[in-house]
């Protein structure tokens, strides 16, 4: 079993780049907390635009949800991510179908 201090993938060889890594942390927390805010943004902004088509396919007489479409969107997270990535599109689609209508 491999732990941290004989794993050589945990850690860069030579504790000059060990430091210099180390220093790095704050600035790429910084760069990924920004990547964050920009998801949650886009994910906002499909949400109000997913919300548009529902009401327009409702209005038109079909259904809220398109499964079909859904499916295409789930391919495209598995192609780009991987089989993790069909998890983060499923959070993404529950997120932007918003409340089930009340009966």
């Amino acid at each position: 079993m491999l732990t941290p201090s004989t794993d050589p993938s945990a850690a860069p060889a030579g504790g000059a780049a060990s430091a210099g890594e180390a220093e790095l942390i704050p600035l790429l927390r910084t760069q990924i907390d920004a990547i964050d805010a920009g998801i949650a943004r886009l994910v906002a902004e499909r949400s109000r635009l997913s919300a548009r088509i529902q009401a327009a396919r409702v209005a038109a007489g079909g259904v809220r949800v398109e499964l079909g479409r859904e499916r295409l969107v789930l391919d495209g997270y598995r192609e780009t991510l991987g089989e993790d990535g069909v998890a983060l599109g499923n959070a993404v689609l529950r997120l932007c179908r918003g409340p089930l209508p009340s009966a």
